[in-house]
Parts: C-alpha cells; structure tokens; sequence
C-alpha cells in the first residue's frame, strides 16, 4: 500500500462526495475528515490492504476500484467492497487482530482512519461513521441471513 500525498483537497472532495458513505456529511465535515483524520492510500492490482491476523486497526473505506475479502483458511471469497464501501471495522471498533484477508482487484484507492484519529473527531463526524458502519454491518448480516437461507 502506497500513501498518496499531493493529491488537491479539491479533488479529494470530488471523489467523496459521489459516495454513499459520506452522503449525511456536510461539506465542512468532509473537508475536516480529509484534511487532518485521514490517509488516501493506492493499493495496486493483487496487492493486499490487509491479511488475516495482522494487528492492523484502520478502517477503510473504498474511494474507487475494488477489494475482495477471504480467509485463507477457506479458500473462497467472503465479498467484494465497492467504492462507498468499507472494510476493516471488526478491528477497528473491536482492537483485535484481523480475522480475514482483503485483495484488491484492480488498482484501488481506499480512505484510511485509525481508531485514535476516529476519538479525536468532531463528535458529529465521530456519529456519522458510526452510524455508516452500524448500517453497513446490517446489511451485511441481512445479505448473510439471505445466503444462509437460500444455501442452507
């Protein structure tokens, strides 16, 4: 994973505003999560954001391209996150180790936050990720009861 620095706020903005993620994000939250919580990284084509058992506890969220999630004990794919997506919060609400792997597909751009950026937010940009990731992690258990169902 490679940080990206030099990339105009302006830019930054462009990017995140077309995703779902931060769409209850005023403009003036967004630009303060960009400018002084967050890390914009490239991961490259098969390069990993994170393998299972690593003690990393950042949570990503995908800007553009596309990360699949494994666990290398079973040799299928847990999903793919898309951009507006996000990957990474069992270990960064949780502070344990990762428990799968995550790939990306294609050269991907992913937002970085750590826990210790995540306590020294504003607490209505503190809130907004919160309630994401609450409502992320529902649709994700919806979309397993659904696949438990239909292949049970």
């Amino acid at each position: 994973m490679k940080l990206i620095e030099h990339i105009p706020l302006i830019k930054q903005m462009e990017i995140i505003n077309r995703l779902s993620f931060f769409r209850e994000f005023t403009l003036d939250e967004r630009q303060i999560l960009l400018e002084s919580f967050s890390h914009l990284y490239l991961v490259q084509h098969n390069r990993f954001v994170f393998k299972q058992y690593d003690n990393d506890k950042q949570l990503y969220i995908v800007l553009s391209g596309a990360i699949v999630v494994f666990r290398h004990s079973h040799l299928l794919d847990l999903g793919t996150i898309e951009p507006g997506e996000f990957i990474g919060e069992g270990a960064f609400i949780n502070n344990r180790e990762r428990s799968t792997s995550a790939r990306a597909t294609c050269d991907t751009i992913v937002l970085a936050i750590t826990p210790q950026a995540l306590t020294r937010l504003p607490n209505v940009i503190r809130e907004k990720i919160k309630d994401r990731i609450i409502e992320g992690m529902s649709e994700r258990i919806a979309k397993l009861s659904e696949h438990i169902e239909n292949h049970g």
